[in-house]
């Protein structure tokens, strides 16, 4: 059992915490009161979580091992801005190419201290950047109007889903999760025309998702294909497939034949039913049926599932939205499930939170047309009753 750890200690990131809400939740236009809130909301869980309650029960081998590895590199003065110049020992720490955690942990720890509840705390940050960079793209592709905006910052903000994970856990995939938002934006400003700026952010991206998750750009690749080979014209079409090209042979060329290879053995062992595989990853983990150390997934699991009818609600309708980014997205998430569905080994939460701002979109979406929908039938229930009750004929 760990100890909670020292109020004192946590002062500095959940002061981090409250500020960039605050900073934001400006920024989407939220109101004050609302800032507020989802400020005290966010640092709060945070602060009493690590302060009061931790005792490392909802933590697992890996995320240890970050902590550990990173604490080394630490040590060892290895920060992420000079990381590079210590490139035998990371590569050494961790094991290969898959040192980026490490130093980031290691960075988190020069930052606020040793301790679980450092690398975490940046999770956190990077949680509230999602949601800010989250809200940007819907709003500007159309997906979300301004008047609701500061409603998405705060369904994303507070996110059940993304809120466990990057609360409770030192891993990764918050961090994945913002690359995929990134990337998305990327492919944003890419189909508006501004071509240079998103291969930049793309290419910066992607170029640290080799270092987490190789695949994920080869995803992006494809999606990108296909959107190129549907419904749009013919110059658009051919841009959409040499960007795409462009793409995967990079990504082929930096993984070598035998890269290659160990890839597709991987895909080949690891090959499940996909009807069944497509059930395991959208509905794990089932409510309050968890192992002990994902016990703290049985509130967001709740509400994954009660939520899954606007989730499909809101899939539907972006796929019926005739913008090339609206396609884009639907075609993204297909393609990302497609893989999960398959591989047996990536069909648990923790892979699903990566396409959160996906799952997230489509819930507030699929909410927003249940309520006008509800709305709609009570306003027409209203009118006839009134015009039932002018119609009837006296009583004699």
């Amino acid at each position: 059992m760990q100890p909670a750890f020292d109020l004192g200690l946590l002062a500095a990131p959940s002061a981090l915490i409250f500020a960039a809400v605050l900073l934001a939740g400006w920024h989407v236009g939220a109101s004050p009161a609302l800032t507020w809130a989802l400020a005290l909301a966010k640092t709060s869980l945070y602060f009493v979580y690590f302060g009061v309650f931790f005792d490392g029960s909802f933590t697992f081998i890996d995320d240890w091992t970050y902590l550990e590895r990173g604490a080394a590199l630490h040590a060892a003065g290895v920060r992420w801005f000079n990381m590079f110049d210590s490139l035998p020992l990371l590569l050494a720490v961790g094991e290969g190419n898959h040192f980026l955690y490490y130093s980031f942990n290691a960075t988190a720890i020069g930052t606020f201290g040793e301790g679980y509840f450092a690398p975490v705390a940046v999770n956190v940050v990077i949680s509230v950047a999602v949601a800010w960079l989250a809200t940007r793209l819907v709003v500007a592709e159309g997906l979300c109007v301004p008047r609701l905006a500061p409603a998405f910052f705060a369904f994303m903000t507070l996110h059940p889903d993304i809120l466990a994970w990057s609360t409770v856990l030192n891993g990764k995939d918050t961090l994945v999760l913002l690359l995929h938002v990134l990337l998305l934006t990327a492919v944003s400003w890419f189909l508006k025309g501004w071509r240079w700026r998103a291969l930049v952010l793309a290419a910066t991206a992607t170029a640290v998702l080799l270092f987490l998750r190789f695949y994920v750009p080869v995803l992006f690749a494809i999606a990108l294909a296909v959107v190129g080979a549907l419904g749009m014209s013919r110059t658009a079409r051919w841009r959409m497939l040499g960007l795409s090209a462009l793409v995967g042979s990079g990504l082929v060329w930096q993984m070598g034949g035998a890269g290659l290879q160990s890839v597709l053995d991987a895909l080949r062992a690891e090959f499940v039913n996909p009807v069944w595989g497509l059930l395991r990853f959208t509905l794990t983990p089932i409510p309050f049926n968890t192992s002990p150390e994902y016990a703290f997934l049985d509130f967001p699991a709740l509400l994954h599932w009660l939520f899954l009818p606007a989730a499909v609600l809101g899939f539907l309708t972006v796929l019926r939205t005739p913008t090339p980014f609206a396609r884009y997205l639907a075609v993204y998430t297909l393609v990302f499930v497609a893989l999960y569905a398959v591989y047996g080994e990536l069909q648990g939460p923790r892979h699903r939170l990566q396409l959160d701002f996906a799952w997230a979109t489509f819930q507030f979406i699929g909410i927003g047309v249940l309520v006008r929908l509800l709305a709609t039938i009570s306003v027409r229930r209203r009118s006839s009753g009134r015009a039932d009750h002018f119609t009837q004929s006296p009583t004699p």
